[in-house]
């Protein structure tokens, strides 16, 4: 049952609900029209924000939430990369060469010219294709022309004169080629080619997760601020009637002056006491002043704009240890992390283990080539190998040694520390989850016993009053009970916050906040990424 955290006392209850685990609220996502509306009116207007407002508002404007998913663009093009290891890599390169010479001989009187050009051109086209057993299948296309003209001058001393002579070669020539290559030990086998792209994978379910916990984060800021904003509604509202308070007794000490029933002293403690409590407003003025700005500057909205706090209750809610525990194992980032390293280390010693091994590798080629002399006769060459190629270091001390030594050893320890840790953040898990839990029921317990104190505290100045007006009290004991007062309401506000507060903790810590505002979580924005695609195509299909 929701419950009004003020029934007789300093207003009325401003904090909204909020529920846990299987007590979701439902977002109200028209709620997100608040921005348009407060950026065309924002002096004009006073916003009524609830909590469901704030959630969605948050996801909509906040700056940070546009920075995170900027991010994912980039992560998503890095598992992209991963995952395109077996599509061929295709690559078409074009060479032009044009060039003109002239040359001019000039011996006594005698002179002569010449001219050479020299004109080249290729096309090549090349496929490689990389194949999960380790191999890689290589085709090529390569295409050349060629078309020479050269002129070589030269005096002859014994016939006083310059001779000239010209040459020409010209030709096509075409090659095409296959080649494989297969590893036999090191780099050789499926688990360990796909390793790569496992490890991508695994690294994609962590951006994944951080998203989710950036996300959960902001909203969870935007809800403190939310709460604030509400605590300091709360606590000028307690000033507003202290004051109101202090002037009334203030009026009566002065009646009972002037029927000679009070000192003058007796007013001047009371004429301070209205001062203190006109200060303390002022002071609470400015703190909601600036909550306010807080949470508009978090939600990304016009900071003049005025905002009233939807007035709901709170649920009382008492989560179980063993079902948070168990939720927790499955959602919590940080525990989650460590899994993911246990199962990259796991991986990384595999491929440890793969490359101390000598490489070993079976190769075969076949190649034909078609072309074309200057004479214009046409020939053709073929050509088909195959062959073992083993590269079998025999470290037995020094720097390489060293270095064999280190790679295996870093992925064994890196393999054990990654055990240890993940046995460590279980501990450290249910510590965690089973402090959150107790502290969410004893801060529930603090709600109860502070408003009774609060009531209490009331009870307590309204006899004193009595007392006062029949001479039984000073003046200075009605003072001290109305700040005690004071500090009652204040505390009731801030045990209903820091309540609220900690199922905003046990939210996060399970990873539970986006399934509890039933907010549908989006591991990408497929409009942004597009937006960028079409920004950078015209970039990349360009060379100029």
């Amino acid at each position: 049952m929701f419950r009004e955290f003020w029934r007789d006392g300093p207003g009325k209850c401003l904090l909204c609900a909020i529920p846990l685990l299987t007590v979701s609220a439902v977002l109200c996502f028209s709620s997100v029209s608040l921005a348009e509306e407060a950026h065309a009116d924002a002096e004009a207007r006073t916003i009524r924000m609830g909590m469901a407002d704030v959630v969605s508002l948050t996801l909509r404007n906040n700056l940070s939430v546009r920075t995170n998913y900027l991010d994912r663009v980039l992560e998503k093009f890095e598992l992209k990369q991963a995952d395109d290891k077996y599509v061929p890599n295709v690559n078409l390169d074009g060479t032009m060469n044009m060039e003109a010479v002239n040359k001019n001989l000039q011996v006594g009187s005698h002179s002569k010219s010449g001219s050479e050009s020299t004109q080249n051109a290729g096309v090549n086209l090349s496929v490689e294709q990389k194949i999960p057993t380790g191999a890689t299948l290589t085709f090529g296309w390569e295409n050349t022309y060629t078309n020479e003209e050269t002129s070589d001058l030269s005096f002859s001393r014994s016939a006083g004169d310059i001779s000239r002579s010209n040459a020409r070669a010209d030709g096509a020539k075409s090659v095409l080629s296959a080649e494989l290559t297969q590893p036999l030990l090191k780099g050789a086998g499926l688990e360990y080619n796909n390793a790569t792209i496992k490890l991508a994978h695994l690294n994609e379910e962590r951006n994944v997760l951080n998203l989710r916990d950036n996300l959960s984060a902001l909203i969870n800021e935007g809800v403190n601020y939310f709460f604030s904003f509400v605590q300091a509604k709360e606590n000028l509202e307690i000033r507003r009637q202290a004051l109101d308070r202090s002037r009334r007794l203030l009026e009566i000490n002065r009646l009972k002056k002037r029927l000679g029933r009070m000192s003058q002293s007796d007013v001047t403690q009371a004429m301070a006491n209205e001062a203190s409590q006109e200060l303390s407003l002022e002071q609470a003025r400015n703190n909601y002043d600036e909550a306010r700005r807080n949470l508009l500057n978090h939600l990304n909205l016009d900071p003049n704009l005025q905002v009233e706090p939807a007035m709901e209750g709170y649920r009382e809610l008492h989560p179980k240890l063993d079902e948070c525990l168990r939720v927790a194992r499955k959602r919590n980032q940080t525990y989650l992390d460590r899994e993911f390293d246990l199962e990259e280390a796991e991986i990384n010693f595999m491929m440890a283990e793969n490359e101390r091994q000598w490489d070993l590798s079976i190769n075969a080629k076949v190649r034909q080539t078609n072309g074309k002399d200057n004479p214009g006769r046409s020939y053709t060459e073929n050509e088909s190998r195959v062959g073992l190629e083993l590269s079998a270091p025999v470290n037995l001390w020094g720097a390489d040694y060293m270095s064999r030594k280190q790679a295996l050893l870093e992925a064994t320890t890196n393999r054990r520390k990654a055990k240890v840790a993940l046995q460590k953040a279980g501990i450290d898990l249910q510590t965690s989850v089973a402090n959150t839990v107790r502290n969410v029921n004893m801060r529930f317990k603090f709600i109860a016993l502070s408003q009774r104190n609060t009531e209490l505290q009331k009870e307590q100045l309204e006899n004193e009053h009595i007392k006062l007006m029949s001479g039984r009290s000073t003046n200075f004991q009605v003072v001290t009970y109305q700040d005690q007062l004071v500090q009652a309401q204040q505390a009731e506000v801030a045990n209903i916050i820091s309540y609220l507060q900690a199922l905003l903790e046990l939210d996060q810590l399970l990873g539970t906040t986006m399934k509890t505002w039933k907010v549908e979580f989006k591991p990408d924005d497929r409009q942004l990424e597009k937006e960028l695609d079409d920004e950078v195509r015209p970039l990349v299909w360009s060379w100029w």
